[in-house]
């Protein structure tokens, strides 16, 4: 082919039809099953629930020219609207042309900016890399690009996350920006992409300017032009007027991250080395992509990729900063806190692995140019490389034969084959390098997804299904739209649930569901609740499905209730006759507590620490928690809580706490406790509280142990029995041969996740215990409560089992509470809703009048946020210990006025009249300049 000393169209040409022959192979099987691209779990749950809502607003900005409101009360238990969706819609370019397509039409919109996306990747880096790359053969771009968009990253991200396509989008043209700055002091291109970058979204965002920093250092050292203070200066106003401009999202969002209940989280999840089964993976991961990212570790790049950094390390003066930047990744990549940095100190999370997408590319343009200059040594640390790979993968798989990874490290070999077969005959044309960079990029993506359009296996929904739960929505109402009336949703998936512990599709309805699975929740509220230690909850799901707890659902105002069959119902709710939503059962409550009311009791602080999980529960019903109050009063409905007297051995006495260490062992008899008869639990709910809970797991020798114990133990008790044939396939040493074998590689995996079981009267509660390597949901807790349901046969004596599901040791002090839910809550609840004030709501606005003979706290259920205020009030807003806003009255009469604004909102549209007024004034000196050279040239 023929070199160009200029920029050309042709690369894209060649690029557009590639990808389209490309894009065909891997999305057209979806098409003719008519599966959609929406991933069962935070694509159905977050995403597009997102979109569609965000489709409704956007068609009300164009047709009504009005904003959303910000303060929402359908989500969740009410939050901000733009705290809540700036992670997901609300800066995304490409969700916006939602606005001009029908409802109808919406998922096929959803499932093709997927593939909008992918090509736009791939054009924004063929932009740069003709820009830093020039008079290079067409082949030379594709089999680059094609590495650079096809990727394991792209692979997970496609099909899981779709927005988390746009940084690759972003990065090649920022960096382009901050080049073409630093070089030709022009900055209206970096100001541009910087202002995109901080819209597009405030997670991303971070990364992407911490790979801009290292552009620029790279730079820097490059250049020498430390000294050039001038242009500092003139980056740093380019970089500040895009976030002038950018404000009125990136401001709030920053406020959400910083009172989210995921801003109190340990960094790297307490973690200092990642586990062995994560190092056994690591060289795998340079050529193959594992279905579930250890740590987000997607990895897999095409061969030639691998091949690249190979060859640059190998002349390591020559390309002396790529090389330093690969070693400082190996090195990051080993260490969890570097992940957790770059991840906004929080979870270890390695997505930052797509910002080396770009330098890894640009180095696979450095050596299809020096093709003839590979020599034996290269190639021989080719071939170790991709042994060393293949290895790994063979590890990871469970040393099968027969290994899924078996194409990938197939595809890599070949691909050393081929550039071998090239460099010493120049007759072979590179068309069939470019086949095979495809040919490996189809199965990077396509691999871990070959299920996808099976129905028994796939983690996608039809397209069918996603209609019918849009359209389903609508069949869920309130029926009183003045008032805040909440509800509570179950699960709708049933068995097309991924990993997403809840789903947000009830947005699309006009209830007010309590239960919200959204990455940003309010940090008050999290921390409120967590004193009710509710097993289901998590940083994500503040509320979970709240236990299906009797006096905390009525007291956060939960009405209805919207049932699957297995659902625990709570005491106070009532099964509608005939009424069946979407197949579930309704079932209404008349204790709900109404959103403002008037607690009996005021509790100072210390008083709530020293009650249990139930107790603090209890306390709800009558009283609230003022910070720093004095009062030595008690919640009279909370001194009602009994305690059920427990015992792990009917030959001892019964106490009201035990403590239980639990070893996993052979002997497959129940373990769990007994619960003495007792008048005291008539008319109440059952809880198990487990408290100062502690788990050690086994090695890999113990669990090993265990598992041959276990194989023994059933052996022997079926060659017992009679009735049972003589099992002639029984062999101890081939049973730990092959688990050794097939356990090896999850060495390290017992990263303190477990799951802990216990039933009642049939129904069955859990409490999951996510490990350390759970970058979403990693909430430690040693102290957590399950709901047993409604007491039952109290004249005798009841065995609780527990049941574990990893092997180890637990170490735990167990005891059960036992709360009214009988006439005496009915008593609290009927005086609570006679006495509380009448109020209305209307845009981000609250409104009452409240008459009291004397000082008074008015209790609420609205989540605590700076963003709220109040006239009508000698005092301000607080915090009450649940996490709610508690209104201070004075004696005489009080109009309350509560308002609402997004936090950061006034200083984002200030700073963005700003950024406005300074482009003006820019753009009127360059206008002025010009003008005056127009004269001298005349």
């Amino acid at each position: 082919m023929q070199s160009r000393s200029k920029w050309s169209i042709r690369p894209i040409i060649t690029y557009t039809m590639l990808f389209v022959i490309l894009s065909i192979v891997i999305f057209a099987p979806y098409y003719f099953t008519d599966t959609s691209l929406i991933w069962q779990s935070d694509g159905i749950a977050q995403h597009f629930p997102a979109l569609v809502r965000w489709q409704e607003d956007l068609k009300n900005i164009i047709q009504h020219h009005t904003l959303p409101t910000s303060w929402q009360w359908h989500i969740g238990l009410g939050a901000d609207y733009y705290q809540t969706f700036s992670y997901y819609t609300l800066g995304d370019v490409f969700s916006y042309g939602a606005a001009f397509i029908s409802k109808a039409h919406l998922i096929t919109y959803y499932n093709f900016m997927i593939i909008v996306r992918l090509y736009l990747a791939g054009i924004s880096f063929l932009v740069a890399a003709q820009y830093w790359f020039k008079n290079r053969p067409t082949w030379h771009y594709q089999i680059a690009v094609f590495g650079y968009v096809f990727s394991g990253y792209t692979a997970f991200s496609a099909f899981e996350h779709p927005f988390f396509i746009n940084p690759l989008i972003i990065f090649p043209l920022l960096v382009l920006a901050l080049n073409i700055a630093l070089s030709k002091q022009k900055y209206t291109f970096l100001t541009v992409m910087i202002f995109w970058t901080l819209w597009n979204n405030f997670y991303f965002a971070f990364m992407l300017m911490i790979g801009l920093a290292i552009y620029w250092i790279g730079y820097q050292i490059q250049n020498h032009t430390w000294s050039n203070w001038l242009a500092h200066i003139k980056l740093m106003f380019s970089g500040l007027l895009a976030t002038l401009l950018a404000a009125p999202l990136l401001f709030p969002s920053i406020y959400a991250v910083l009172t989210s209940a995921r801003s109190n989280s340990q960094i790297a999840n307490g973690l200092f080395f990642y586990p062995a089964y994560y190092f056994f993976a690591l060289p795998g991961n340079l050529i193959a992509n594992q279905t579930t990212p250890s740590f987000w570790l997607t990895g897999g790049f095409t061969a030639i990729s691998i091949m690249a950094l190979i060859f640059g390390l190998r002349r390591w003066h020559q390309y002396q900063l790529f090389n330093y930047l690969w070693l400082i990744c190996l090195i990051g990549l080993c260490f969890p806190i570097f992940a957790a940095i770059l991840n906004g100190g929080s979870s270890p999370s390695n997505r930052w692995i797509f910002l080396l997408s770009l330098p890894i590319s640009c180095m696979v343009l450095h050596l299809i140019n020096q093709l003839d200059a590979l020599t034996k040594r290269d190639y021989f640390w080719f071939f170790i490389t991709g042994l060393i790979s293949g290895l790994s993968l063979f590890v990871i798989s469970n040393f099968n034969l027969n290994s899924r990874y078996g194409m990938m490290i197939a595809l890599y070999f070949a691909s050393l084959a081929l550039i071998w077969t090239i460099q010493s005959n120049t007759t072979l044309k590179p068309v069939w390098l470019v086949l095979l960079i495809i040919i490996n990029s189809f199965f990077l993506v396509t691999r871990n997804h070959t299920s996808n359009t099976n129905p028994n296996a796939t983690d996608l929904l039809p397209n069918n299904v996603v209609k019918q739960l849009m359209n389903q929505q609508k069949n869920y109402s309130n029926t009183d739209s003045n008032q805040v009336i909440r509800s509570y949703v179950d699960n709708q998936l049933n068995n097309a649930t991924g990993i997403a512990p809840a789903t947000n599709l009830p947005l699309l309805s006009t209830l007010n569901n309590v239960e919200s699975y959204w990455s940003l929740q309010n940090g008050s509220i999290s921390k409120g609740l967590s004193a009710f230690a509710i097993n289901s909850a998590n940083p994500n799901d503040i509320t979970g499905n709240l236990d299906s707890r009797n006096v905390l659902s009525n007291v956060l105002g939960v009405s209805k209730r919207f049932e699957n069959p297995d659902t625990l119902t709570p005491n106070s709710y009532q099964t509608q006759t005939n009424q069946i939503v979407n197949g579930q059962s309704v079932n209404q409550s008349k204790n709900a507590y109404p959103l403002l009311y008037f607690p009996k009791y005021y509790l100072s602080k210390k008083y709530y620490d020293t009650l249990s999980p139930t107790e603090k529960e209890a306390t709800l019903a009558d009283s609230v928690v003022i910070a720093n109050h004095s009062s030595t009063k008690k919640s009279k409905f909370g001194e009602q809580v009994a305690t059920g007297k427990i015992r792990t051995d009917l030959t001892k006495k019964a106490k009201k706490i035990q403590h239980i260490t639990y070893k996993t062992n052979a002997d497959w008899l129940p373990t769990g406790f007994y619960l003495s008869p007792s008048k005291t639990l008539k008319g109440t709910e059952l809880h198990l509280e487990i408290s100062n809970l502690h788990f050690k797991p086994y090695t890999l020798q113990q669990q090993q142990r265990v598992a041959l114990n276990q194989y023994r133990y059933k052996h022997d008790q079926n060659a017992r029995n009679a009735q049972k044939l003589i099992d002639r396939q029984y062999n101890s040493q081939a049973f730990t041969w092959n688990w050794y074998k097939t356990h090896f590689s999850s060495m390290g995996k017992e990263t303190g996740n477990y799951i802990i079981s216990t039933a009642y009267n049939d129904k069955v509660n859990t409490f999951t215990q996510t490990g350390q390597s759970n970058l979403s949901f990693y909430n430690p807790q040693t102290t957590i409560t399950m709901n047993l349901g409604q007491a039952s046969d109290i004249n005798k004596e009841t065995f609780i089992p527990l049941t574990f599901n990893k092997v180890g040791q637990y170490d735990f002090d167990v005891q059960i509470k036992a709360i009214p839910t009988d006439n005496r809550f009915n008593k609290v609840a009927k005086q609570i809703k006679t006495t509380a004030p009448s109020y209305k709501t209307g845009v981000n606005r609250l409104t009452a009048s409240v008459t009291v003979n004397k000082p008074k706290i008015l209790a609420t259920t609205i989540p605590y946020s700076n963003g709220w205020t109040i006239k009508g009030s000698h005092s301000n807003l607080i915090k009450l210990g649940s996490g709610f806003i508690g209104i201070p009255l004075s004696a005489g009469k009080n109009n309350i006025r509560l308002y609402y604004h997004t936090p950061g909102s006034h200083i984002g549209k200030i700073s963005f009249l700003l950024g406005i007024i300074i482009c003006c004034l820019a753009l009127s000196i360059n206008l002025f300049k010009t003008l005056q050279i127009n004269q001298q040239y005349k």
